[in-house]
């Protein structure tokens, strides 16, 4: 259907009349300045096995889920079993671990009253299942999901080859389109093309790009915001590089960087104010840092 010129010139003047839409901060500051998130757009994660993309996209979700009130359907067979991902989202939602013996693990009074809440916010495919894309995103619609994640592109069951530029083609297209007219958003984890054996060895790999995705420049060309995580290391501590590559449209976000860091007990970024030495949360109290040299040592718990 096409527009007629007085129906795009009442668009223009409510567009004038209320400014431009703003999307959804996640409440970390240095991020919120880079990127927010609408409902009708599409955020893609990249980033090295265990470089922690998959815990940055549970950090964004558990935020817009806590502060905005969205509501997730989730397919994250790269997480683990069915049990295994509800636990890591619960983990992350109440900063207590399943893992025993630890000041910080979850009691069964604690699993029992943050439970329902968590799966009223979130409705999960079972990871036992393949599906398809477009019937996961079917599925989160009809079950009044504000957006669909996928971790990861590769679990999902596809009618083509999954990284093949044609299939990608129409796929996204499809997938950017489902977006749009039902007012949610699409978060897909996506892998990148294996680094330098080299770099690897020497323990000093290239932060990978949007053009290092697996399925090559599809991604970039049909991406909306493309969101690279990279570290200097694999250790716990090292800081997290959040790298908004691609933002569109334009008024959501711009190109950058910011750095964060990990409260490894409680499974939550933060960013550190290195005046007052406090940890800033995006949802959650704020907290004193003790010994701001020191790093946390809390070696059992694998947030990947």
């Amino acid at each position: 259907m096409i527009k007629s010129n007085s129906e795009i010139l009442d668009e223009l003047m409510e567009l004038r009349k209320n400014g431009i839409p703003t999307g959804d901060n996640i409440g970390l500051k240095s991020f919120d300045e880079l990127l927010t998130f609408v409902k009708g757009g599409c955020t893609d994660i990249t980033g090295y096995p265990f470089f922690g993309k998959s815990l940055f996209l549970k950090e964004i979700i558990m935020s817009l889920s806590i502060n905005k009130g969205w509501k997730h359907c989730v397919y994250m067979p790269d997480d683990g079993s069915d049990t295994e991902v509800i636990s890591n989202l619960l983990h992350k939602m109440t900063g207590k671990t399943f893992e025993k013996d630890y000041p910080n693990t979850i009691t069964e009074k604690e699993i029992a009253k943050h439970s329902s809440t968590l799966l009223d916010r979130f409705k999960f495919i079972s990871a036992e299942h393949t599906i398809e894309p477009e019937a996961f995103w079917n599925y989160a619609k009809e079950n009044n999901c504000d957006s669909a994640c996928i971790d990861s592109w590769n679990y999902m069951s596809h009618k083509g080859e999954p990284t093949s530029p044609d299939y990608l083609r129409k796929i996204l297209s499809t997938r950017n389109r489902f977006m749009e007219v039902n007012n949610m958003h699409s978060f897909i984890i996506i892998h990148p093309k294996n680094p330098d054996p080299k770099q690897v060895k020497e323990g000093k790999v290239r932060q990978p790009s949007v053009y290092d995705l697996m399925g090559g420049s599809e991604w970039n060309n049909n991406g909306r915001n493309i969101i690279v995580v990279h570290k200097n290391g694999k250790e716990y501590y090292e800081p997290y590089h959040i790298n908004v590559d691609k933002v569109k449209p334009k008024y959501y976000g711009s190109i950058g960087e910011c750095i964060l860091s990990l409260d490894w007990p409680k499974q939550r970024f933060y960013q550190y104010d290195s005046v007052y030495n406090k940890k800033h949360f995006a949802y959650g109290n704020e907290e004193k840092v003790k010994d701001p040299i020191k790093p946390i040592e809390f070696n059992n718990v694998n947030p990947f």
